[in-house]
């Protein structure tokens, strides 16, 4: 994991050029102009992706692999960005605050553990751990999920809700964080230029179910039953349910 400093001087870096888009835009709500693309003909295979695994992905070959997919999601986002003049920000303004502090430092810490997000899905993300089929690179992948969400939990306990606090004096931010297992189909969607790498499976499904929590990892029964035992197994689960959606909190043992 990043040093403390470290991730401090990151939240700070993107909550300043937040602040920079804001007061550059934040008084206008245009539509977003259409990304330009070259002519050029793009071959599928060309296709860079961000998926773990899977430097390039080509439609014409799509591929089943097993993955843990990681969905982090805000809470009560919708709220801040309705909320009227909260602490003195304009509603937008808050929640592009939050986020900017939020994303990119869970995406570092992610990445830090070999995962790699895919998505950001407006105040959360997806991201994937590759988890091909041998047990031990399975458990390896757990444990790395693992490390990844907790410290994602400490991170925002620890560093991005202080900064925030100091910087906005806004209240503390509540993250959960849903995980699962399953087999995936790697391959793109989109057309003409317009191609991107997905990995799609029940994974993703049941994580973003599950990601309903409180500062609280939640994980589905697929990822606790390839979980490793034994003695470097040190995970308890302890079951519950997030509307309709039957999970596992995982505690450390």
């Amino acid at each position: 994991m990043p040093s403390e400093q470290e991730l401090k001087n990151l939240v700070n870096t993107s909550l300043d050029e937040a602040e920079r888009i804001w007061n550059r835009v934040g008084h206008e709500i245009v539509e977003a102009k259409a990304a330009q693309f070259s002519n050029r003909e793009v071959r599928a295979s060309e296709v860079p992706s961000h998926i773990p695994g899977h430097a390039t992905v080509d439609s014409d070959q799509p591929i089943v692999d097993d993955f843990i997919a990681l969905v982090l999601d805000m809470r009560d986002s919708s709220n801040h960005l309705n909320a009227a003049n909260s602490f003195g920000l304009k509603t937008l303004e808050r929640v592009l605050y939050e986020t900017s502090a939020i994303l990119p430092v869970c995406s570092r810490i992610i990445a830090g553990n070999s995962g790699r997000v895919t998505e950001y899905l407006g105040d959360g993300l997806l991201a994937f751990f590759h988890a091909p089929d041998s047990k031990e690179k399975k458990d390896d992948a757990c444990y790395k999920c693992h490390d990844a969400a907790v410290e994602c939990m400490e991170v925002v306990k620890d560093v991005v809700n202080p900064t925030l606090a100091d910087r906005y004096q806004l209240p503390p931010l509540e993250i959960g964080i849903g995980m699962a297992y399953s087999q995936s189909i790697v391959t793109i969607i989109g057309d003409g230029s317009h191609l991107k790498p997905i990995a799609f499976g029940k994974c993703v499904f049941d994580a973003t179910k599950l990601s309903k929590g409180r500062n609280q990892v939640i994980v589905a029964e697929s990822l606790k039953l390839i979980w490793p035992t034994g003695e470097n197994g040190r995970i308890k689960f302890f079951p519950t349910r997030i509307k309709d959606h039957s999970g596992y909190v995982m505690h450390e043992s």
